[in-house]
């Protein structure tokens, strides 16, 4: 998969940041209101968690599919099925969607930080 320019800015900042733990993320997921003030910090830590889980995603579809060509290659018939996407697998469309859209909460929660109203 060849990242489009969103794309590649997403997987840049995903790279720089880093994400909270699984059950941190939950607590912090389960709170009232993100979006009063003094949570608005917690909802930007969420969005950078978000879009790092996103990242990671985008990260094993590629892994795979280099794989899945390296076996190709090979002639390994055993690889080529174990390592092939299938349709039970999250498609490759929602994968670019998730990370995008994940990106632009990112950028919508840093921009909302420090904005009163």
């Amino acid at each position: 998969m060849k990242p489009t320019p969103t794309e590649r800015l997403a997987l840049d900042k995903a790279r720089a940041i880093t994400p909270l733990a699984m059950d941190e993320a939950a607590a912090v997921a389960a709170l009232p209101d993100l979006q009063h003030f003094a949570r608005r910090h917690d909802r930007l830590r969420l969005a950078e968690t978000r879009l790092v889980w996103a990242a990671e995603e985008w990260q094993r579809r590629e892994l795979r599919l280099a794989l899945y060509r390296y076996a190709l290659r090979d002639g390994n018939r055993t690889e080529i099925t174990h390592q092939r996407v299938t349709t039970l697998d999250i498609p490759t469309k929602r994968i670019r969607t998730n990370l995008t859209y994940a990106f632009q909460n990112l950028q919508t929660a840093e921009a909302a930080t420090f904005r009163l109203f």
